[in-house]
């Protein structure tokens, strides 16, 4: 029993805006078990029944606790040397990783029967670590070996003992200075770089279906608070039975770089641990559930530790912290909240939706942001084919994924009901087309004209050089001659396509689909982009204008303001198009939209690259360098103002302290 009270730490979970938010208290801390043991630096934990198995490793021994009757027994205490990792089986039979470099395995009456040590396999290489740390089995009898350091991955044996290979490695991604080193580097010279080698998983588990978690340790800088652009994996994973992660749907989990080991759960959900005590939960899909306990901050106290080394789950869903440094096992209880949230994610995963609909319905009125309870009340509705309602539940919690194939659904209902007039208009463009080509053959042929870029002159000219893209496109070089030379494009014309160019770029940061969607209106405010927009824009004529004068190029400031918009015609004219495909289209039709931004964005960087030649009457390799000097000048020029900006702040801040203390005198010397 469970008695109400004011937790130690507080739960949190995600918002449908991906902030940490603060939510019901999912889990309560209640016993504290073997405290009185003498237990030095323990590393591992294994909850079998009632019995409580711990490694003892400072002991060199294993603790076997009856959480009933509060009896204990021990063993391996004349064998072992650093006990690190436990496994037990359905059969009884206890599998013990020893640091030493041995993997013993007792059976049920704790009478060692086998010793695994060091593979002798021509599959295992003569320079891989092998520090045994934990181990798993399957029901079969596969063995799977976690060894520090080792960074080919997980070691797999037979029931036996042999070894088969590795298992689940981690992938390394090569930084751009190691991208480098492979360019210019001898083989013989890479294998020396260690650091090239895949982070060692540093803990595992294994669920009911066999299928096996894993935790990595990184760098703390590549995580941070968020979802930075320098993570490249995540830290927890599941893998399938051909070792790939398989736990997440999402390209990054929110986790933690120190994560020290896992704990897999009976409904599908997971557990973490940092060594400082935080926990984190997540559902079979990687999504996080809870985080909750912390790390211990002064005076000791239930509910936060000081080195947690690791985390085991049991049949009624309750939570046990292995504490090294004070050497006991803390328990945690779900209160009714975890309860309810545990029991409509079981039946979300069992098909038995309305129940689910109910509770997750429930948990939402409770907490109406939590981006869990949306995501599972999206999902119940999804699958009871109330795709309108779902839609609206994965745009609220901001799921990119579920939006898209919840949109598949609801656009192909809508395609199977108006196919008829789809084929009716096509019919109807096939038969008026097939008309105008008749009508076109029987009337004579008109003699043809030459088409220049000189402009019709009056009031016709504005209309004209703001339409005059259409030649640029298919005449670029004749094009920019006449901008040149003024016999099209003016300076007013210049100004209005750069409005619309705007107008575009606004549309593609902010206004695409959800599915495809950059930003919104509150992450890129409309006149911070204007204002970036207009200072890019500046720039890069300025930088232009200034390197062209000192690399005698022949075009004036007037050229290169009229030039730069038409250059810029092909992102103008196909991205409205993209823009509006985005909210057709789902992610399995994604590659279209990439695929035409790339197109415009080529296309306009070709064009503005030969509008530079020709309106500097530049060589190729003249042109190369015009554009390199001018982004070197963009850049220092932002960095410049940086500075500026910063030592402005600091005078500004000089000079308010420096007032403030006049007044403090004055006012002092007046008292």
């Amino acid at each position: 029993m469970v008695s109400a009270g004011e937790n130690t730490t507080y739960t949190y979970t995600l918002s449908v805006d991906g902030d940490w938010i603060r939510t019901q208290d999912a889990y309560m801390p209640g016993n504290i078990y073997l405290r009185d043991l003498g237990l030095n630096k323990p590393e591992d934990i294994f909850i079998k029944g009632d019995l409580m198995y711990v490694a003892d490793t400072g002991n060199s021994r294993v603790v076997v606790y009856n959480m009933k009757d509060k009896s204990h027994t021990e063993f391996g205490n004349d064998v072992m040397e650093s006990p690190r990792g436990l496994f037990v089986a359905d059969d009884g039979t206890v599998y013990v990783a020893d640091k030493s470099g041995v993997l013993f395995i007792y059976d049920s009456q704790k009478v060692l029967k086998k010793e695994i040590g060091r593979p002798d396999s021509y599959l295992f290489s003569e320079i891989s670590a092998y520090a045994p740390k934990n181990v798993v089995v399957t029901k079969e009898g596969n063995i799977f070996l976690c060894s520090e350091d080792t960074s080919e991955g997980i070691l797999q044996f037979d029931s036996e003992g042999e070894f088969q290979g590795y298992f689940a490695a981690n992938r390394k991604y090569l930084t751009i200075m190691e991208t480098i080193e492979d360019m210019i580097l001898s083989d013989e010279m890479k294998q020396d770089l260690l650091m090239r080698r895949p982070r060692a998983i540093y803990n595992i588990d294994i669920d009911d279906r066999d299928l096996i978690y894993s935790v990595t340790q990184t760098d703390e800088f590549a995580f941070g608070s968020g979802v930075g652009a320098s993570k490249q994996e995540n830290a927890l994973k599941q893998h399938n039975l051909a070792g790939v992660n398989i736990m997440s749907r999402n390209e990054f989990m929110k986790d933690e770089w120190n994560f020290v080991d896992v704990a897999a759960g009976n409904n599908g959900n997971v557990y973490a641990v940092t060594y400082t005590g935080l926990i984190y939960e997540y559902d079979s899909e990687g999504s996080l559930v809870f985080s909750f306990a912390g790390r211990m901050l002064g005076m000791e106290r239930t509910g936060v530790f000081a080195y947690a080394s690791a985390i085991e789950v049991d049949d009624d869903g309750f939570i046990y912290v292995l504490e090294r440094d004070k050497g006991y096992v803390q328990v945690f209880y779900p209160t009714d909240f975890a309860v309810a949230t545990h029991q409509a994610i079981h039946d979300l995963e069992n098909g038995n939706y309305e129940s689910s609909e109910q509770t997750w319905a429930t948990l939402l009125s409770l907490n109406g942001m939590s981006r869990i309870a949306h995501m599972g009340y999206g999902k119940t509705l999804f699958h009871q084919q109330r795709f309108s309602e779902a839609l609206s539940e994965f745009r609220i919690a901001q799921d990119r994924d579920y939006y898209s194939d919840t949109f598949w659904e609801l656009r192909d209902a809508w395609l199977g009901n108006n196919i008829i007039y789809f084929v009716a208009v096509i019919l109807v463009i096939a038969v008026a087309m097939g008309i105008i080509s008749l009508i076109k053959k029987r009337r004579p042929a008109k003699a043809k004209v030459k088409m220049t870029g000189v402009p019709a002159p009056g009031s016709s000219r504005f209309l004209h050089d703001i339409t005059y893209f259409r030649y640029m496109l298919k005449h670029p070089i004749d094009g920019y001659y006449y901008l040149k030379h003024g016999q099209a494009g003016s300076m007013r014309s210049a100004g209005f396509m750069y409005f619309i160019l705007f107008l575009v770029f606004a549309a593609d940061t902010m206004f695409r689909g959800f599915v495809f969607g950059f930003a919104s209106m509150e992450d890129a405010p409309l006149l911070m982009m204007a204002i970036v927009f207009v200072v890019v824009i500046a720039l890069f004529l300025l930088g232009n204008y200034m390197v062209a004068t000192i690399n005698e190029g022949e075009g004036s400031m007037r050229n290169l303001f009229t030039m730069l918009p038409y250059a810029l015609s092909p992102y103008i004219v196909i991205t409205p198009f993209i823009v509006a495909a985005t909210y057709v289209l789902t992610l399995n039709e994604g590659f279209l939209v990439t695929f035409g931004w790339t197109v415009a964005v080529l296309w306009s960087v070709a064009l503005i690259f030969i509008g530079l030649t020709e309106t500097h009457n530049y060589s190729f390799w003249d042109t190369v360098k015009n554009v390199l000097l001018t982004l070197f000048f963009m850049i220092i020029a932002i960095i410049a103002v940086a500075v500026l900006y910063l030592l402005w702040l600091q005078v500004i801040t000089f000079v308010q302290d420096v007032w403030l203390e006049v007044v403090y005198r004055v006012q002092q010397s007046q008292l």
